[in-house]
């Protein structure tokens, strides 16, 4: 039971955090240099790319945060930084 509660807190962990790794890659400016869009064309794929990117950056803080704060109540503030990284790697020995 302990393992399968570990394996879901890793799994949000894990999502939160690709979710706001995600959000910071430059994947507008890569569009725009592929496509090789005039002005025009690049300021709307910047706003279609930053339309989809900032919610999902919002939406992996608030996954991994409340996973945070879980671990945070269980084993104090002082440790959770241990506890989440030994969470990332570890899942089944926690």
């Amino acid at each position: 039971m302990r393992s399968a509660a570990a394996d879901r807190g890793a799994l949000r962990i894990r999502l939160g955090v690709s979710l706001v790794v995600i959000s910071w890659l430059p994947i507008a400016q890569v569009l725009i240099w592929v496509t090789s869009a005039d002005s025009a064309q690049a300021g709307r794929v910047r706003l279609a790319v930053w339309a989809i990117q900032i919610p999902l950056g919002f939406a992996g803080v608030a996954i991994a945060g409340r996973e945070s704060i879980a671990v945070a109540r269980r084993v104090g503030w002082r440790a959770m930084p241990r506890a989440l990284w030994e969470l990332m790697l570890r899942p089944r020995e926690s």
